[in-house]
């Protein structure tokens, strides 16, 4: 294959799921631009990879030192996939949702379970959240300096 057709290709997509190993990341077409350890000198410690969806959305997504992922965060013009996001996680967060529909689609969503704990906030073109697993979340780990609302 030539130089020109691997640029052809594009960069390589990335974009993991809670519970997920990132090294399972889907080809959606959103591309890594960052990944690094978040302890330095500590390789086998949890990491971070930053990711941009095709829709501008930058996803921080944190993997514990087995490379699953137990929190992110994303910010954005628009709501990126929460399915594609949250995984097997989805289907509880989609129920909580339904449940609060009377408090408005504007309101701030707040989901807090033993699966799963997840905020969203924002409006037009300017929308955020974080999501982690309780379950996954390595010990020590602090969740507000990632960026992730505990």
């Amino acid at each position: 294959m030539s130089v020109f057709a691997l640029l052809a290709l594009g960069p390589t997509p990335a974009l993991g799921a809670l519970g997920v190993p990132l090294s399972a990341a889907s080809a959606d077409g959103s591309v890594a631009f960052e990944a690094r350890s978040l302890h330095a000198g500590a390789p086998a410690g949890p990491s971070s990879t930053t990711v941009r969806t095709p829709a501008g959305v930058t996803v921080h997504e944190y993997a514990g030192a087995d490379g699953v992922v137990f929190a992110l965060a994303w910010s954005g013009p628009t709501v990126p996939d929460l399915q594609q996001l949250y995984g097997s996680y989805f289907p509880g967060y989609a129920a909580a949702r339904g449940a609060r529909a009377s408090a408005g689609y504007r309101a701030p969503v707040r989901v807090r379970s033993a699966q799963l704990v997840a905020h969203a906030w924002g409006h037009m073109r300017d929308y955020a959240g974080s999501a982690y697993v309780p379950a996954l979340v390595p010990p020590g780990t602090d969740l507000a300096a990632l960026g992730v609302q505990p």
